[in-house]
């Protein structure tokens, strides 16, 4: 493993930081978003997959404390920081219309592993505004699982699609000069020149 700069190092709070804003307001609002992905997007993107998955954990752990139940959806969380890295490696941040694309492919991997945990460790009910959809139409006759697909894909297709947007124009407005400085910024420098 490729020892990180100092920068690394020094975004790698940030983004939990990022993600736990996110997510506490998401939490306390019953949101049907959780915002609490954008930091570990951006620094998988710009800084490699192992500070993404750090951040993603730091996120998961501190979000847990005050709402245990989000604890299992960690690995979720992680995994968006490799998903950042590897986005950034294909140059999928460089135009609007692929944040969308962007928005919509993670939706649909996050809501394939969140629905088994939601389904089988709570019932679908995890207490975030999602779990209000989930409700409705387990209220309408639809069974758990089913329920929870619909609940959380909705979540997720909205959630990701405004955080990837969010990460596009984040993305933009980091200057070439610092952007250069970071294990990825070869796939970013082009497009901030």
């Amino acid at each position: 493993m490729k020892k990180f700069n100092k920068l690394t190092i020094f975004l790698i709070p940030i983004g939990i930081a990022v993600n736990v804003v996110g997510g506490q307001l998401a939490v306390l609002l019953k949101l049907p978003v959780f915002l609490d992905s954008i930091g570990t997007i951006v620094v998988g993107a710009l800084c490699g997959p192992v500070p993404g998955v750090l951040v993603g954990l730091g996120c998961g752990l501190i979000n847990a404390i005050s709402l245990p139940t989000l604890l299992p959806y960690t690995v979720i969380g992680m995994l968006f920081g490799v998903i950042g890295s590897f986005l950034a490696k294909k140059n999928m941040f460089n135009k609007i219309w692929k944040a969308l694309i962007n928005g919509v492919c993670i939706a649909l991997v996050s809501t394939c592993i969140a629905v088994p945990i939601t389904a089988t460790l709570y019932g679908g009910f995890v207490g975030t505004g999602a779990s209000g959809i989930a409700a409705a139409l387990m209220a309408a006759g639809w069974g758990v699982v089913p329920a929870t697909f619909v609940s959380e894909l909705s979540s997720e297709m909205m959630d990701k699609i405004i955080c990837l947007i969010i990460i596009f124009f984040v993305l933009k407005a980091i200057p070439a000069r610092l952007v250069v400085k970071l294990p990825n910024g070869k796939y970013f420098v082009k497009e901030n020149e």
